[in-house]
């Protein structure tokens, strides 16, 4: 049965008293805040393994290829991720301008770091050679993050 008694229950506050919580969620992350380590891994890993078997990616082909599981921001904060921990190197080529009837002709410029925002570089990936020693000391101890795997090759 309801009550009609507006007294103050311990889970109503005044909106004085509330704090604001904000929480951007991102598949490797619980809603407590927390990381989600074998999502992250497996994450990182299959993108590391998508740039390791196609060296020189560029950026829309992967945002292409993961747009039915993953929003760009997604594969973009994880290629950050593999940037900043020197798995991968991300690198821009500018294109050559068009040559006209007096120009010289000249190479394409390959630009490392980020790409400037006025041109319209191409970005693309390459990997390091030491990229899975480095992705493996930030898991050492998470067990594969796909727990079927052990089925698939006995």
């Amino acid at each position: 049965p309801l009550t009609s008694d507006l007294s103050p229950l311990p889970w109503r506050r005044r909106s004085s008293e509330l704090e604001r919580v904000s929480f951007i969620s991102r598949p490797w992350r619980i809603v407590d805040g927390s990381l989600n380590q074998p999502v992250c891994k497996g994450m990182l890993e299959a993108l590391l393994f998508h740039i390791m078997t196609r060296p020189g990616v560029p950026q829309p082909v992967l945002l292409r290829h993961y747009s039915g599981v993953l929003q760009p921001v997604v594969v973009l904060e994880l290629l950050q991720a593999l940037e900043e921990m020197g798995c991968i190197q991300r690198r821009s080529i500018s294109p050559t301008p068009r040559p006209s009837l007096f120009s010289r002709p000249g190479p394409a410029q390959l630009r490392e770091g980020p790409p400037q925002p006025v041109t319209s570089d191409c970005v693309f990936y390459e990997p390091a050679l030491d990229c899975c020693l480095r992705l493996g000391r930030v898991f050492p101890r998470q067990p594969n993050w796909n727990k079927w795997v052990q089925y698939i090759h006995t």
